[in-house]
């Protein structure tokens, strides 16, 4: 397990959740991509890797110690079966949740900005993410309540990499040169979504990726069944997608971004900013940069 230690709320770590992140955590430490304050953006990247202490990677206040210590105690172990169902559900439920609270922040942050065009568009794309998550998380807590294997997911085993990763991204095919297909997507109640946790154990990298049954169109299912058979370079490939352009919670170890080139870390945050600041992104595209190479 690696998330549990810190996305939940977390005053401190309970004893042994260190353990957990033996083949991450260095000296206390890890990197993560993180916003620069609004405040230094006229002299600063509004993005950059940080070295963060264990306990402020990528932590949300949640959960009460006593309902995540309740509710959560099912992949808190030594030992933990990826392949239950239930665990599924409980580590993608973290995820939404977390994914919540970050949007909530957002919209606090968002109210600094000066009023613009990129202002509104923001505001307007933060508060359908936040409706759509909302719905999610209802949709998590009357599976866990009710099992009715409403969810897919998929539980890969690779080598070990120093990553992790959780949270949840729309997956909306939308071709914007098509009035109609631009006009039927926002129509939608909800758009679709998939749920993945990336968490590296002693000697090996599990990954935990799935969508809701109601909630699928044939490009996503296509998406989350290309996470299988990966060499190792296809796997860092689509990690480096994954974190420039559909996901914000992440990190790895510092052993790992000091090896990275200087040059790498630029392109693969010029690559983010490209993708970040397109209003007219097709999720179905894919990037090919590895930057862990």
């Amino acid at each position: 397990m690696i998330y549990v230690s810190f996305v939940g709320l977390r005053n401190r770590l309970r004893e042994g959740d260190e353990a957990c992140l033996d083949s991450v955590v260095e000296q206390g430490h890890l990197y993560e991509l993180k916003i620069e304050d609004y405040f230094k953006w006229y002299t600063n990247d509004p993005v950059c890797f940080k070295k963060v202490g264990l306990q402020q990677a990528i932590s949300y206040p949640l959960f009460c110690s006593k309902h995540d210590t309740a509710l959560f105690i099912p992949i808190e172990g030594e030992v933990i079966d990826f392949d239950n169902y239930m665990s599924q559900l409980l580590f993608s439920y973290r995820g939404v949740c977390s994914e919540i609270r970050k949007k909530e922040f957002v919209k606090v942050r968002n109210v600094v900005w000066e009023d613009n065009d990129i202002k509104e568009s923001s505001l307007l794309g933060t508060d359908r993410g936040l409706q759509d998550l909302l719905r999610y998380k209802f949709l998590f807590e009357k599976e866990m309540t009710n099992p009715a294997q409403m969810f897919v997911f998929k539980h890969i085993t690779y080598p070990f990499v120093p990553v992790y990763a959780c949270g949840t991204s729309s997956y909306e095919p939308i071709d914007y040169k098509s009035e109609r297909s631009v006009d039927n997507a926002m129509k939608k109640k909800m758009f679709d979504a998939f749920f993945i946790n990336v968490i590296p154990q002693k000697e090996s990298l599990e990954i935990i990726i799935g969508y809701h049954k109601n909630h699928v169109n044939s490009d996503l299912r296509h998406y989350v069944d290309s996470w299988q058979k990966l060499s190792l370079e296809q796997l860092q490939v689509k990690l480096t997608d994954l974190f420039a352009a559909r996901l914000e919670m992440w990190g790895m170890s510092p052993s790992l971004y000091n090896c990275l080139s200087e040059e790498k870390k630029k392109l693969f945050l010029d690559n983010m900013k490209k993708v970040q600041t397109n209003f007219y992104y097709d999720i179905r595209n894919e990037l090919e940069f590895n930057m862990f190479e």
